[in-house]
């Protein structure tokens, strides 16, 4: 096909798709557990091969894209981003080396966001606010820094992560309007987290305890939690199958 297109839409198009279902299997075969495959040791190792495949076409798609002036819907790039990240995230909690670059995705992601907001009636703003869209990787930013926190040895850089994500979250909670209910859970929580961490509580909490400020940090993820289960029982299980689906993988899964 590259012969026939050369480096066309169609071809690039091609190559995205490809590089998805890539990602699809690496993430499939690198989550299963041992007793679920006949080798598992292959299946890994296949998986670990696929990701890597699908790390260089989509870098591919982008060096190429950027030449021919392509990078797919103008909605569609963000959300390809968003979906690495979740997976690759999704991956590193079980354990698995960040091979990848998640930083990287995180910082092009926020360029691409940043790119749409220049734009009048961008349709990565069409089902959701632009407030909306930064909360989602604001979402998956505070995940990944609490995290990194689990993972650190040291105190302080353990402190580091944990208030890198409390930043995220009060300001997503303080300034925005309204908050994505997962990513509201998210970011009481690195709030949560980060009462433990405090230098100086009697500074930044005043005369109230910090246990007391936790106990209603709790009782307000847990209302949000409550709603959010509650959202998703009155959804067909195929819908929300493929809504979680789409937050880890191939993105294009959520039109079904």
């Amino acid at each position: 096909i590259n012969r026939e297109e050369g480096w066309s839409t169609n071809y690039l198009v091609f190559m995205q798709q490809l590089s998805n279902r890539y990602f699809n299997r690496a993430l499939f075969l690198l989550t299963i557990e041992d007793n679920d495959h006949e080798n598992a040791r292959e299946a890994k190792h296949q998986g670990q091969m696929d990701l890597l495949t699908s790390k260089d076409m989509d870098r591919e798609v982008i060096d190429n894209g950027d030449h021919e002036g392509f990078k797919g819907e103008k909605d569609m790039y963000f959300e390809l981003l968003l979906g690495r990240i979740n997976g690759l995230l999704l991956l590193m909690k079980m354990g698995y080396e960040d091979e990848w670059g998640i930083e990287e995705l995180f910082g092009e992601a926020r360029k691409e966001l940043v790119r749409a907001l220049q734009e009048e009636d961008h349709p990565l703003f069409i089902y959701l606010e632009p407030a909306g869209q930064m909360q989602r990787l604001d979402g998956a930013l505070i995940d990944y820094f609490l995290f990194m926190a689990e993972q650190e040895e040291e105190d302080k850089k353990k402190a580091t992560r944990i208030r890198q994500a409390a930043e995220i979250g009060i300001r997503m909670l303080v300034e925005d309007e309204y908050v994505l209910g997962e990513e509201a859970v998210l970011a009481f929580k690195s709030l949560i987290e980060y009462t433990h961490i405090a230098e100086s509580p009697v500074e930044e909490f005043g005369e109230v305890d910090p246990s007391d400020i936790r106990s209603d940090l709790f009782q307000h993820r847990h209302r949000i939690s409550e709603i959010s289960s509650l959202m998703h029982t009155k959804t067909d299980l195929v819908s929300r199958e493929c809504y979680a689906a789409s937050n880890i993988g191939d993105f294009s899964m959520e039109v079904f």
